[in-house]
């Protein structure tokens, strides 16, 4: 995917509604972790909760999630999709949801770094 920092065709920089023809709806999110930048896309029936989830990250900062997030919704609107310009986002649990499993995933990797002389020199 090639990151497009181009500015964003929808107004609210943290979040993007699209619907397609068929009735799915897809919303991305934009949402700030720790010290990282996440993407949330969710996708699903509008009156169901979302049967799709996928998470892309972490992004270093918050123009390159930015960019990322814009080449997404570009390559949605090319396959058909349009934009939902006054929505409100309806899965912002399941956002929460992930996050929170992403934040349990890396706390069971956080590695240990500490320097000990003894590992070093017999």
């Amino acid at each position: 995917m090639r990151l497009d920092f181009a500015e964003p065709l929808y107004s609210d920089p943290k979040f993007c509604a699209l619907i397609h023809s068929d009735g799915k709806r897809v919303e991305v999110h934009l949402v700030a972790g720790d010290e990282h930048f996440y993407l949330v896309a969710l996708s699903g029936l509008p009156n169901r909760p979302a049967s799709r989830s996928k998470v892309q990250g972490p992004y270093i900062s918050q123009p390159q999630a930015k960019a990322a997030m814009n080449a997404i919704v570009n390559s949605l609107l090319e396959r058909g999709f349009e934009q939902l310009v006054a929505a409100k986002p309806i899965w912002t649990l399941q956002v929460k949801a992930e996050m929170k499993a992403i934040d349990h995933e890396r706390s069971m990797h956080l590695g240990n770094y500490r320097f000990n002389p003894d590992d070093v020199y017999f």
